[in-house]
C-alpha cells in the first residue's frame, strides 16, 4: 500500500477555488468543482463514520479530536483524487450545459 500524498494540495482548499474562479476554463472549473464536492462528500461520510465509533476516555481529548478532524479532511481529498466516479459523473452531467450557458451569457 502506498503512503498517501499530501503535499499536493491542502484538504478543501478555498484559495484553490478562488484562483480557478479567475481563470477563464470552464471545463477545468467544472473538474475541480467536482472534485472538491466529491472530497467534500467524502469528508462528511468519514466524519459521521468517525462520530458513530464510541470514543473510550484515554484517547478523547480535544487535541486528538483536532489531530483525527485533519486527518479525515485529507484521508477525503485523497481519496477523491483517486476517483470514486462521482467527479466524473457531475462532469458528464454538466458539462452538456456549459455550451448553452456561453451562448445565454454572450447574448444577454
Amino acid at each position: 500500500m502506498r503512503p498517501i500524498d499530501t503535499s499536493a494540495t491542502f484538504a478543501l482548499d478555498l484559495q484553490g477555488m478562488n484562483r480557478l474562479h479567475k481563470s477563464g476554463d470552464s471545463k477545468q472549473q467544472l473538474q475541480s468543482a467536482a472534485e472538491q464536492f466529491e472530497a467534500l462528500l467524502l469528508h462528511q461520510l468519514v466524519k459521521s463514520m468517525r462520530d458513530a465509533v464510541p470514543q473510550s476516555d484515554l484517547m478523547n481529548s480535544s487535541a486528538t479530536r483536532f489531530y483525527e478532524s485533519l486527518f479525515d479532511q485529507q484521508l477525503s481529498t485523497h481519496l477523491a483524487g483517486r476517483g470514486l466516479g462521482l467527479a466524473e459523473q457531475l462532469v458528464d452531467q454538466l458539462s452538456a450545459e456549459l455550451p448553452r450557458a456561453h451562448t445565454e451569457n454572450r447574448s444577454e
